[in-house]
């Protein structure tokens, strides 16, 4: 079985096709979904999918790209949703993201940081891991990470790196996020990583709509490529495809404490 730990199932392009899709999955033997937050106008479209589908999860977040819109009333609202949403039995809510620092958008990083932080506080009181977003900030995240003392782990999105950060991040409790990246020829070096690093610190995510795969003939990812993915993994990878297959799921599994329904 497998565990896309990452898709914005929830965006619109999915709105025609998503119920034939979930079917798909199924069949691909795509057992879970997780959905990340990424605002707050869209986690309660989030909680409602993960209500209406038993095999999809979620974690709610401020998403640096969306912080035009940010209202200090957000942070009030995440703690009441969460805490909501954490009090139900077999809670679907496996975490807090997707948060922190992009170097590559116009939001002024120290704002970045501050709401950052202030989600990673969050977390850290509730006992949640959290879905990181990094973007050329690397080393401040590490930084930031360390500073709060935060000991939750979580999973680093779309992992692109040298050895050496994967390592710190593995330090701090983290799993990597494996996804379309390791598709593209040119992506030597985070091949080379990840055909290095522990198998019990990855896990697989597609991105999608996001983070298209290579020769891609669709406009949007979909979370179908996640065996995609998983072929290629396995073709940098030394132990058996059967074996990959487990650990992966276990990974995603253990970090999110979703059950095997």
């Amino acid at each position: 079985m497998f565990i896309d730990s990452h898709c914005h199932f929830n965006f619109a392009c999915f709105n025609t096709n998503r119920k034939l899709l979930m079917s798909q999955l199924i069949d691909s033997n795509i057992s879970h979904i997780v959905i990340p937050g990424t605002d707050a106008k869209r986690w309660a479209e989030i909680i409602k999918l993960a209500e209406n589908n038993h095999n999809i999860y979620f974690s709610l977040g401020i998403h640096p790209h969306f912080l035009r819109d940010f209202d200090e009333q957000d942070l009030t609202y995440l703690k009441e949703l969460l805490l909501l949403t954490r009090q139900q039995t077999n809670s679907k809510c496996v975490a807090l993201g997707e948060i922190g620092l992009d170097k590559l958008i116009e939001t002024d990083l120290i704002q970045q940081e501050a709401i950052f932080l202030a989600q990673l506080a969050l977390a850290q009181s509730l006992k949640l891991p959290v879905i990181l977003h990094i973007v050329k900030t690397q080393s401040r995240v590490l930084a930031l990470l360390k500073q709060s003392k935060f000991n939750c782990g979580g999973i680093y999105h779309a992992f692109s790196g040298s050895e050496e950060i994967a390592n710190e991040f593995i330090k701090l409790g983290f799993k990597l996020g494996v996804g379309g990246v390791i598709t593209y020829p040119n992506s030597t070096k985070t091949k080379q990583t990840i055909s290095r690093l522990p198998l019990n610190s990855l896990v697989l995510e597609t991105d999608a709509p996001d983070m298209p795969i290579y020769k891609q003939n669709t406009l949007n990812n979909s979370p179908l490529n996640l065996k995609i993915i998983f072929n290629e993994l396995c073709k940098l990878r030394k132990e058996p495809i059967d074996v990959i297959e487990r650990e992966l799921y276990l990974n995603c599994q253990s970090i999110f404490s979703i059950i095997n329904d």
